[in-house]
C-alpha cells in the first residue's frame, strides 16, 4: 500500500452526518510548524529585548533624576551664595557711606577747630597730585580707596588739635614779652617765664585748648591762678585773675571762660600772666600765640604780591 504524504482533516459540525473534510499536506503543516516556532522565538528575543531595554531605560531615567536633582541642589546653593554676596555688597557699601559720611563730619570739625583760632583752611584745592572729592567716593564704585583706617587718625588729629593752646587766651597786647626783662617793680634784671597781656579790668579770659582744671587758686605772688593740663605733655598757666570761675578737675573746652582779667598778686595794673609748660619745661607762649596770626600774615603778603 502506497504510503500517502497527506493528512485528513474532517471538522464536525452539529452531527456526524454534518461535518467537513480537508485534506493537508505534511509539507504545508511542516512549514507552517517551522514558521510557528520562528515567530515565537522572535517574539520571544524581542521581549527580552524589550525588557532589558525598558530596564536601560529605567536606569537611566533614574541617572537622569538624579543628575536633576544634583543640579538643581547646586543651583539653589547658587542662588544662596548669590543672595549672600549681594546682602555682603550692600553692606559693604552701606559701611563705605557711613565711613565717608563719618570722615566728612570729622573734617568739618577740623575746619571748626581751625576757624576758632584763626587758622585758614586750604579751600583752593591744590595743584596737581591724586585726589578724590568725597562725594565721589560714595557714587564711583571703581574708586578703591581704605577709608576705615583714617578715621581712627583724623580722630587722633582733632583730639591732638583740641588739646594744643592756639592762640590768645584773652583780649590786649603783649606788654612783657617771654625772656629777659627789667621787673618793673624791682627794677632788677630777670627772665620773665611768660608773658604779661594787658586788657581792662574783668576782661574774659579764656581756655585756648580742651583740658582739665589741675589748679584753680590763689599762688602768692600770682594772685588769683588758674592752671590747665591739655594733655600729651601741656600745661598752661593763668595768673594775675581777678576771678576765677572754674574749679580743680573740672574739664574745660577751648573758648570756655575759666576766669576775669584782674591785677591779684603783686601787679601793676590789670594784666594776665600767661605761661605755657611742654613736659615739663617753660616754653615761649609766643610761639602758640602768633600761630594764627602768621597765617593772617602770610596771607596778607601773598595778597599783596598778587
Amino acid at each position: 500500500m502506497e504510503k500517502s504524504n497527506r493528512i485528513q482533516v474532517i471538522v464536525v459540525k452539529d452531527s456526524l452526518a454534518n461535518y467537513r473534510r480537508f485534506s493537508v499536506s505534511k509539507r504545508v503543516l511542516v512549514f507552517l510548524a517551522a514558521a510557528f516556532s520562528v515567530f515565537l522565538f522572535s517574539l520571544c528575543s524581542f521581549s527580552i529585548y524589550a525588557a532589558l531595554k525598558l530596564t536601560e531605560l529605567s536606569k537611566s531615567e533614574g541617572e537622569l533624576r538624579s543628575e536633576i536633582s544634583q543640579l538643581k541642589l547646586k543651583l539653589s546653593r547658587t542662588q544662596q551664595e548669590n543672595a549672600h554676596l549681594k546682602e555682603t555688597v550692600a553692606k559693604l557699601k552701606e559701611e563705605k557711606r557711613e565711613t565717608v559720611e563719618e570722615l566728612a563730619r570729622r573734617l568739618e570739625i577740623i575746619n571748626s577747630l581751625m576757624k576758632k583760632v584763626g587758622l585758614k583752611v586750604d579751600t583752593s584745592g591744590g595743584e596737581g597730585g591724586n585726589a578724590i572729592p568725597l562725594s565721589k567716593l560714595l557714587t564711583d564704585d571703581s574708586v578703591d580707596v581704605d577709608l576705615s583706617s583714617l578715621i581712627p587718625q583724623v580722630d587722633e588729629v582733632i583730639k591732638k588739635f583740641k588739646t594744643v593752646p592756639l592762640g590768645y587766651p584773652t583780649y590786649g597786647r603783649i606788654t612783657s614779652p617771654f625772656g629777659l626783662r627789667i621787673n618793673p617793680i624791682t627794677g632788677r634784671p630777670e627772665f620773665h617765664l611768660g608773658v604779661d597781656i594787658a586788657d581792662r579790668w574783668g576782661t574774659p579770659v579764656r581756655s585756648p585748648a580742651d583740658g582739665r582744671v589741675v589748679k584753680a587758686g590763689y599762688c602768692g605772688l600770682m594772685g588769683k591762678c588758674v592752671e590747665i593740663d591739655h594733655g600729651n605733655g601741656i600745661k598752661t598757666y593763668y595768673g594775675h585773675l581777678a576771678k576765677i570761675l572754674v574749679r580743680k578737675g573740672e574739664r574745660v573746652r577751648r573758648g570756655e571762660i575759666i576766669g576775669l582779667m584782674g591785677s591779684s598778686g603783686r601787679s601793676t595794673g590789670p594784666h594776665l600772666h600767661y605761661s605755657i609748660k611742654f613736659r615739663g619745661k617753660i616754653v615761649n607762649p609766643e610761639l602758640f600765640l602768633e600761630a594764627p596770626e602768621n597765617v593772617r600774615k602770610e596771607e596778607r603778603r601773598g595778597d599783596s604780591r598778587g
